[in-house]
């Protein structure tokens, strides 16, 4: 028996309106579960803790001890030969710049002073003032020359600069006699203990020889300046230096990479063990130190020779501005 012409029709209507029904619900379902699939990207948060711990350390060490208008001066007097006296305010400076740069290399030992180093220091400082020179061994028709004023020159770093900022000079240390860099190996050396301060109104001197002490128990793998990890850019120096106790350097080979892996032209200075531990010092060309993004370098040492074995060493130093 065939169906009427018109109900074949809507048959056939009928089941294509349910096929067409079933695939859409389909569809539909497939594209719900591919939504329901596809997760968004988490962003990765980025750890500044490390800049942050650097930019702190830069306010509340380097900058709270830069010398103001309002600090007292120098005592004593270079046309009488008067050594006067170093203000405490001044010392607690030179001490907390001094720590900041010991802080900034990984050494968290405390620094005292001696006294009776001070007192020789501080006539040291006087002799160079009233000469208008550095000596470690001033003759003795030199102005307000002293045999005290001798021996603390002997044993201590000098500087015709004052105040705190003498510190900088000394871990700048310029100059074609500093390749070295002695007077920043002997600040950073792990195992100075305490200090002789002398300081006039444009020289100062620090006992640094003798009574040295055990390194701190937290003495990191090496000491270099510009550091590990983050530096503000404008105690980054011309110098590069790279130290380790008992290290021998005569075949070190040492490699910088910029942040585009583009290799940078090094002069090696001559080396030289003279001054607080073993040390390698570099000069990098074209390396800017006014920075407006942080900038970034990798310093690669090998054949580091240490009781005998050879080592290598790989860290990255990264530039920033600290008012940023």
């Amino acid at each position: 028996m065939k169906l009427p012409l018109s109900l074949s029709a809507s048959y056939i209507l009928l089941s294509l309106s349910l096929i067409f029904l079933l695939t859409s619900c389909s569809e539909d379902a497939l594209e719900q579960d591919d939504i329901q699939e596809i997760e968004p990207e988490q962003e990765v948060p980025i750890d500044n803790s490390a800049r942050l711990e650097a930019k702190n350390l830069y306010l509340d060490y380097y900058l709270a001890s830069q010398t103001s208008g309002s600090d007292m001066s120098w005592t004593g007097d270079e046309p009488s030969c008067d050594p006067g006296n170093v203000p405490e305010l001044t010392k607690a400076k030179i001490l907390q710049r001094l720590d900041y740069y010991r802080k900034a290399v990984g050494l968290n030992n405390i620094i005292s002073e001696n006294i009776s180093k001070s007192d020789k220091a501080q006539m040291a400082a006087l002799i160079m003032n009233a000469n208008d020179q550095l000596d470690h061994d001033p003759p003795s028709s030199w102005k307000c020359y002293t045999t005290e004023g001798n021996e603390g020159a002997g044993n201590s770093l000098l500087t015709m600069t004052k105040n705190a900022e003498a510190i900088d000079s000394y871990i700048r240390d310029q100059g074609a006699d500093n390749g070295p860099v002695g007077h920043r190996r002997w600040l950073l050396w792990p195992r100075l203990q305490e200090i002789g301060i002398g300081n006039t109104n444009r020289s100062n001197a620090i006992w640094v020889l003798g009574n040295s002490g055990t390194p701190p128990s937290d003495v990191p793998d090496f000491v270099s300046w510009p550091p590990k990890g983050f530096i503000p850019d404008r105690l980054v120096f011309p110098r590069w230096s790279f130290s380790i106790a008992g290290a021998n350097f005569s075949a070190t080979t040492v490699s910088m990479l910029d942040s585009n892996n583009n290799a940078i032209n090094l002069q090696i200075e001559e080396l030289s063990n003279s001054y607080g531990d073993p040390t390698v010092v570099w000069i990098p060309e074209n390396i800017n130190t006014n920075v407006t993004a942080d900038t970034s370098y990798t310093i690669t040492l090998k054949n580091v020779e240490l009781s005998g074995v050879l080592m290598d060493y790989s860290y990255q130093v990264t530039l920033f501005d600290p008012n940023n």
